[in-house]
């Protein structure tokens, strides 16, 4: 078996394509075309994201500008996101939506980062949202969790002790895995700068028993990298390039 039949590619932000005059590109990432064109390559897992509205309701959206409106999408309310038409004429989904395209694909994984909210409390209020709504559809062994912030990594643990948790991190001084391992988390997402300053974290992750994603993946090169440094995932804007490459 090859190092590059090895690794397994991720849809960032399902399919983050976000230019609706390309014909194949009409998904706008984290809507549901951009889920079912993700499904539809044969990859590891689609990437999505989680905010949290103002009335404290769960969309699927990266943000945190919204669209047309110029308005944070923390700040306006769950009606408010919902009536928003977004490039490629899609609207957010709810958790419920993104969940249910999801499971007519359970060999498909789903990455789900909740983003940073402004107090702890909107942290673990989303991170119960999304879990329970997850419990409800049985979907458990299908999600895979990852955030920036510490305190929702820990929150998942907390809902779900069985839930495999990501530690997300960029730039140059990302923490060792040896932190990580400490934190409980089962495995590290790190950026180019956070991994390629410090290729050293990827051999010490393997010893500790977890995975590592790389992420922004767009090139070849950098595909390259991955493969000859032992990277387990990479997430791509444009996993169906990724895909065919390493085919």
């Amino acid at each position: 078996l090859s190092l590059s039949a090895q690794i397994k590619i991720v849809g960032h932000r399902g399919v983050r394509h976000n230019t609706p005059s390309v014909p194949e590109t009409k998904c706008y990432e984290n809507t549901i075309p951009a889920l079912e064109f993700a499904q539809g390559l044969g990859i590891y897992a689609a990437e999505f994201d989680v905010q949290l509205t103002y009335d404290e309701k769960v969309i699927v959206f990266h943000g945190p500008t919204v669209p047309g409106l110029n308005k944070n999408i923390q700040k306006i309310t769950f009606d408010e996101a919902r009536a928003v038409v977004l490039p490629g004429g899609s609207r957010m989904p709810t958790i419920e939506e993104y969940l249910e395209q999801a499971k007519k694909h359970p060999e498909t994984k789903l990455i789900c980062e909740i983003k940073k909210q402004s107090t702890p409390e909107r942290e673990t209020k989303a991170v119960e949202l999304v879990m329970e709504a997850v419990r409800k559809m049985n979907m458990e062994t299908q999600m895979e969790y990852t955030t920036f912030s510490d305190w929702i990594a820990q929150e998942f643990h907390r809902v779900d002790p069985k839930a495999k948790v990501l530690f997300l991190d960029s730039g140059v001084f990302v923490r060792d895995p040896d932190y990580c391992k400490s934190r409980g988390y089962d495995a590290i997402s790190y950026d180019m700068n956070g991994l390629m300053n410090h290729p050293d974290y990827i051999k010490r992750a393997h010893e500790l028993g977890m995975e590592v994603t790389l992420w922004i993946v767009n090139d070849y090169e950098v595909v390259d990298w991955a493969i000859r440094h032992g990277v387990d995932y990479v997430s791509s804007d444009y996993p169906e390039r990724i895909k065919k490459y390493v085919d």
